[in-house]
């Protein structure tokens, strides 16, 4: 079992690649489990911009896209229980799950801002989330503390739920904002900047390439 893939073309296409995968037990009881495998896809051009500005402790690149297979022992079908006929149940636990995941990777401020129905084009179910959320940037991004708390890029967040044959798969990828010396100097107006980096946000074409990659996630 694995988490499930992007197209090689895609990948090619956005300027992505994969960064690693994983896989953890989300749930364990004395009859029951669910395995999550995931696979952490980042943006090639964005890797040490953002490395140069991020808070140490975030787990997750400013630019990222990532993919879950969810794999429940004993499987829902084998029960006779098309996970399909129970996505209502699902999608309110995974919209929790999913703010609840996104401040464990470190960022902050999440703030769930839109729930709609999305087509994959396979017939199926689908229900996407959005959330507005804080990008904790390092201390060290400017040459004297000016301000108490820490600095912080406005990103956005999208993340998506459908039914698999025995359980659930999800896909999601965030994005910044707002241009990272803007947000500094929002801030504080009178920070002087340590790093010359730019993160060159495009939230409408990034968006449309995290809806197209959650279409064609395979």
């Amino acid at each position: 079992m694995s988490a499930p893939r992007l197209p090689d073309a895609l990948l090619a296409e956005f300027g992505w690649e994969l960064a690693r995968t994983e896989s953890e037990l989300a749930l364990e009881l004395p009859f029951f489990s669910i395995e999550a495998f995931n696979a952490i896809y980042v943006e090639s051009a964005s890797v040490d911009v953002y490395e140069a500005i991020a808070d140490p402790r975030v787990d997750l690149a400013g630019r990222a896209f990532f993919t879950t297979d969810l794999q429940f022992d004993p499987s829902l079908d084998s029960f006779g229980v098309d996970p399909a006929s129970v996505f209502g149940i699902a999608t309110s636990y995974a919209e929790r799950e999913f703010k609840e995941s996104i401040e464990a990777d470190g960022l902050t401020a999440v703030e769930t801002v839109e729930e709609r129905d999305f087509d994959r084009g396979d017939g199926r179910p689908a229900r996407a989330f959005c959330y507005d959320v804080a990008y904790p940037l390092s201390d060290d991004v400017i040459e004297q503390d000016v301000v108490d708390g820490q600095f912080t890029l406005p990103s956005t967040l999208w993340a998506c739920i459908w039914p698999t044959r025995g359980a659930y798969a999800m896909a999601g990828g965030m994005y910044p904002t707002e241009e990272f010396a803007d947000a500094i100097h929002r801030q504080a107006s009178g920070a002087r900047l340590a790093v010359d980096v730019a993160v060159n946000p495009n939230p409408e074409r990034d968006r449309e390439r995290v809806f197209e990659a959650m279409r064609r996630v395979e």
